[in-house]
């Protein structure tokens, strides 16, 4: 069977072997220094190494170590690419030059896809697509709002680079008001049920539209989404600001 014949899903267990092999390499090779710039801007360092109290916050300190770093440090997943540049055309090139272009957004759930991957629409556009991620629509319901960078190894095959957060109306609330990042006390926290209809009147104005999208295209903005997510409690508790009782 030629590769042209596999379907969507078994396409898609192939490159994420891959995936994780390249993201796991790159993590390894983000500096010092550009490593403790990420926590920091996330409150997740605590002044010699991070602090995750889960592996979901420990995604997103890497994420932006390997792809998207704060501040003037390479990117990890450049270091990458040199020390071990794959065969050109392979599956391996593909799928480093799909994460070396990946890009940031924010998605509604809309369910599981029949031939497999998650049924999304991107927000708050309404672009219908299916993102392959094999935890996405387990752990969050239909038209939860999630903050998500998708890499493409191939046009109908966008998929997740490890970590995802889940937001609601009041993360979308802070970024369109500009809110700087808080300090106090985190309370972990689950997003608002049934929250679509306040997410839909946030963003009814143009104007609002048009900030979103200004935001999304400025540098920083997944570092912005993992923060506010960060304080909000919606990435559960955080050391050295939930309360041992939080």
């Amino acid at each position: 069977m030629s590769d042209d014949d596999l379907t969507p899903a078994a396409r898609y267990g192939r490159y994420a072997a891959i995936r994780r092999r390249i993201l796991t390499e790159a993590s390894q090779r983000i500096p010092l220094a550009s490593l403790a710039q990420q926590a920091r801007a996330l409150s997740l360092w605590d002044g010699k190494q991070v602090v995750p109290a889960d592996p979901m916050q420990l995604a997103v300190v890497f994420d932006l170590g390997v792809l998207d770093p704060l501040g003037d440090h390479t990117r990890a997943i450049e270091r990458q690419a040199r020390a071990e540049a794959p065969l050109p055309g392979s599956e391996e090139h593909r799928m480093l030059e799909a994460l070396m272009t990946a890009s940031f957004g924010l998605y509604r759930i809309l369910g599981p896809n029949a031939e497999g991957g998650v049924r999304a629409e991107s927000f708050p556009d309404g672009e219908p697509l299916v993102i392959w991620d094999r935890f996405l629509d387990r752990e969050r319901p239909p038209g939860a709002l999630v903050g998500a960078r998708l890499a493409r190894p191939e046009e109908d095959l966008p998929m997740t680079c490890g970590a995802v957060v889940s937001l609601d109306s009041r993360a979308m609330e802070r970024l369109l008001l500009g809110m700087p990042p808080q300090r106090g006390p985190v309370t972990p926290s689950l997003p608002l049920p049934d929250d679509g209809p306040a997410l839909e009147r946030l963003v009814a104005e143009p104007a609002a539209r048009l900030r979103l999208a200004a935001l999304a295209g400025t540098p920083g903005f997944a570092a912005a989404i993992y923060r506010t997510a960060i304080d909000l409690g919606l990435m559960g508790r955080i050391t050295g600001r939930t309360p041992p009782d939080g």
